[in-house]
């Protein structure tokens, strides 16, 4: 069964992520386009840095040009925003972007990118499935299809968002962590002066998944804090980004991780007080509440949704919205495509330390001594039983949890224990992998750890 997730169709590569599969896939795209009357705008194509990425994403080119669509590949591995920024800029009735974004390495992926330069809604998935058939009916052509070069017009357009001039001025020491991916030389190709660690393309990721959590950043912590210590005259940051450059996280110059939900403050911190800009703001249901504080502090109206950066797009499409964000890093900023950009909001982040002459930590310590303290953390647990776990929980839900009376409970995606103190706990399934994710926020580490551990202690229970 190919079946698309929370973003995509992803499976291990060789088991089910095949080249006869993606044959198959690429076929049931078409045949939807045609069906709906998009296969005359055309299609375009990229891929990232994984295991046969780009033979891949050829094959679905050749089935793609084979019936007939004007089919374009990009000429190297790209961000995932940057295909998606190519399919909206250039007209095209989709996109095909081969990756699986954070999975482990053994992983591949076939996302779909709609005209409007994001992500593919349910509906969209739905009826590419419904189309999936075990023939072949399309006589791939290789022939018929071009290769382009999506940069210039991505990077045209995010330099038009940020203040270039003003982080090149700046006495910044920037440390760039593209983890492996695609990602690799994208601040450069900006004119930045910076140095990048783990920018070679490494099919197995150096051993570690692609994803910005502190258990993937051991050799990034070390370089950062060595490389602060010897630029002792300059403000140290560094931003990571994912597999494919859609998702970020960064280091502070003490090597302190800032998590996913302090950028989302952040960013959400500078697009208001120093760049002016207006909007409503949009988070999903397992980021931090320090986010509804920012929000309350500067009047800019508040919608939570359920988890999946496609619930953010259709906001950021219908309404007015200034920042949107997931737990998982990926946000998307006025002004862009409604997709997650790492890139963009990386450069963003810069842009507030030249602003401001402080480190990221110095300005999230500011604004936690204003609005409260709120820490956070996940553990992610292996197995194929998630769904089943969540739905026993929700019929047989606990008064107290960790020593704690619960004093409300959210089932909007998962089943989240809210506490008098503003700290929750989430329980959720996965929508791309056999994991249990078990979120957790605090008002202190201790509370955090406190609450993880009965957290799987729980689902440990028989």
């Amino acid at each position: 069964m190919i079946k698309f997730g929370t973003d995509g169709w992803r499976a291990k590569i060789a088991e089910e992520f095949t080249f006869g599969n993606v044959r198959l896939v690429a076929q049931a795209l078409v045949k939807y386009l045609q069906d709906e009357g998009l296969a005359a705008k055309g299609i375009a194509i990229g891929y990232d840095n994984r295991f046969q990425s780009e033979e891949f994403a050829r094959i679905a080119a050749g089935i793609c040009a084979g019936a007939g669509l004007r089919t374009v590949l990009t000429a190297h591995s790209v961000p995932s925003p940057v295909l998606s920024y190519a399919v909206k800029q250039g007209g095209y009735g989709a996109g095909i972007m081969i990756t699986a974004s954070h999975n482990p390495p053994e992983w591949n992926g076939f996302k779909i990118k709609e005209g409007f330069g994001g992500s593919a809604f349910p509906e969209t998935t739905r009826g590419v499935e419904k189309n999936i058939s075990d023939k072949l009916s399309i006589i791939p052509s290789e022939a018929a299809f071009k290769i382009f070069d999506p940069d210039p017009a991505y990077l045209a357009k995010i330099s038009s968002l940020v203040d270039l001039a003003a982080i090149k001025g700046a006495n910044l020491n920037i440390v760039i962590d593209p983890m492996f991916g695609s990602g690799t030389g994208y601040f450069a190709k900006l004119g930045l002066n910076v140095t990048e660690i783990r920018n070679v393309r490494d099919p197995l990721f150096g051993g570690i998944n692609p994803e910005p959590l502190p258990v993937n950043l051991e050799e990034s912590f070390s370089f950062v804090r060595e490389s602060a210590l010897a630029n002792r005259e300059k403000l140290t940051a560094c931003i990571i980004l994912d597999g494919d450059a859609d998702r970020l996280a960064a280091i502070d110059a003490t090597g302190r991780f800032i998590n996913t939900h302090n950028v989302f403050v952040l960013l959400l911190w500078h697009l208001v007080k120093n760049k002016g800009m207006t909007g409503e703001v949009v988070k999903t249901f397992n980021l931090s509440k320090l986010i509804d504080k920012v929000c309350a502090k500067f009047g800019r109206p508040l919608t939570v949704t359920p988890i999946g950066f496609k619930h953010i797009a259709k906001m950021m499409m219908a309404k007015d919205i200034l920042l949107g964000g997931e737990e998982s890093g990926g946000m998307g900023i006025k002004g862009f495509i409604p997709e997650r950009d790492g890139v963009l909001a990386g450069l963003n982040l810069l842009e507030l330390m030249a602003k401001e002459q402080k480190t990221l930590g110095e300005i999230l310590d500011g604004i936690m001594t204003e609005l409260g303290f709120y820490y956070y953390d996940r553990a992610d647990l292996h197995t194929d039983q998630a769904q089943a776990i969540v739905l026993d929980l929700t019929a047989n839900q606990p008064k107290e949890f960790a020593g704690m009376a619960i004093s409300r409970v959210e089932t909007l995606d998962g089943l989240k224990f809210n506490f008098s103190d503003e700290s929750w706990i989430l329980f959720r399934a996965s929508g791309t992998e056999p994991l249990l994710r078990v979120y957790a926020e605090g008002r202190s580490d201790e509370q955090v750890k406190r609450l993880l551990g009965a957290g799987e202690n729980l689902i440990a229970r028989p």
